[in-house]
């Protein structure tokens, strides 16, 4: 896989990126600039059935993120 190819974080994330996105009523469209690059990346690279594989990895990775965070709290408490 090229450089190009790839979705990861820039190297070198600006300390406070600009939304793609605003909503004053919803702040869950408050959209970080990269975030965006990587859907619409794989929006145009993959079409629909890329942005569903997409979103079925984000939903496993997400519940992931909150059963370690989970785990966290509990040592910390």
């Amino acid at each position: 896989m090229s450089s190009s190819d790839s979705i990861d974080a820039p190297a070198d994330p600006p300390s406070h990126p600009e939304p793609t996105a605003s909503s004053d009523t919803d702040p869950a469209l408050d959209i970080d600039p990269a975030i965006a690059e990587a859907v619409d990346g794989v929006a145009n690279r993959f079409g629909v059935l890329g942005l569903e594989q997409m979103i079925a990895y984000a939903d496993d990775a997400l519940s992931d993120a909150r059963a370690a965070l989970d785990r966290l709290a509990e040592v910390v408490e």
